[in-house]
């Protein structure tokens, strides 16, 4: 058996496979999930799905079709639901107090839902860019998912 060398390598990446079946999961993920009503997951595969959406969004050409129907799909899943374990609680930075807010008292296990926002305050420090050998060209901070 052949030992191949260690790699010392960092990676940052997003688990996209193929922008339309993973964008448009997100309505059979929600309503699957009984986060959307069966009219809102109708329009949603329908009228505007979130390819649509996402496009529409990063041109700056949102139609009135898919604002409505965000605006729907916004209001039935809130902001207290996360975007990737719709069973976990959500990251509010301004709260202190976050897990007891949005916890049970009796869970004996924490699961760090900021850990996004953590990551980000990480990534935007100059020693660990400097680090990572991070060239920010035109970009004045890290941010997930930025255009």
């Amino acid at each position: 058996m052949e030992l191949l060398p260690r790699s010392s390598s960092f990676e940052l990446g997003n688990p996209v496979l193929e922008f339309a079946t993973d964008f448009n999961s997100r309505a059979e993920f929600l309503w699957s999930h009984g986060l959307i009503s069966d009219s809102t997951y109708h329009i949603f595969t329908s009228a505007c799905n979130y390819s649509r959406y996402i496009g529409e969004y990063y041109r700056d050409s949102l139609s009135p079709t898919c604002e409505e129907v965000v605006n729907q799909v916004t209001k039935e899943t809130s902001s207290f639901v996360g975007k990737y374990d719709v069973t976990l609680d959500v990251c509010i930075s301004s709260m202190l107090s976050q897990s007891l807010a949005l916890s049970p008292q009796h869970v004996s296990e924490r699961i760090d839902v900021c850990v996004e926002d953590e990551t980000i305050d990480y990534l935007n420090r100059k020693d660990v860019q400097k680090a990572l050998h991070a060239k920010l060209r035109g970009v004045s901070q890290w941010t997930v998912c930025s255009r």
